[in-house]
Order: C-alpha cells, then structure tokens, then sequence
C-alpha cells in the first residue's frame, strides 16, 4: 500500500516508512512475480515474493508462513 491509497482510505500511521508507522511489507523480485492463482485453485500462492512483513513481524519468508498472525482487519474511514 502507498501513502496515496492509505490517505484515500483513511488508514492512519500507514503508506510511509517511518518511525511510528505500522512496519507493512512485502519484498518481491519485478523479474520474477506471477500470480498462480486462478478460479479453480484460489489460494495458490504468488510466485517471487521472498519477504513478507505485517505489522512489524515476519509474516512470511522464502516462501514459507511463519504463523504469527500479527494482522488486524484495515476499516475504511471517511
């Protein structure tokens, strides 16, 4: 998510790398990212994302989920 769309949405200390701020992010090759997905098999993970970190905690990395479930639902704020 960028800062633009995080304003849109009203989605307070998120968008920007800085102090404060929920740590949201993902790592991925531009060379590399394919979605695999499709409508008979949904949840077929990405392919090329090597990193993925959520509110400051590893998520996912090299392709394996770390099961931290440090999420929460995003809430759209006018």
């Amino acid at each position: 998510m960028t800062s633009l769309s995080a304003a849109t949405f009203g989605l307070k200390n998120r968008g920007l790398l800085k102090s404060g701020n929920f740590a949201d992010l993902v790592m991925f090759d531009p060379k590399e990212i394919i979605d695999l997905a499709s409508y008979d098999n949904p949840k077929l993970e990405p392919k090329g994302i090597s990193l993925v970190i959520v509110n400051g905690k590893i998520a996912l990395e090299h392709g394996h989920h770390k099961g931290i479930g440090s999420g929460r639902m995003l809430r759209y704020r006018r």
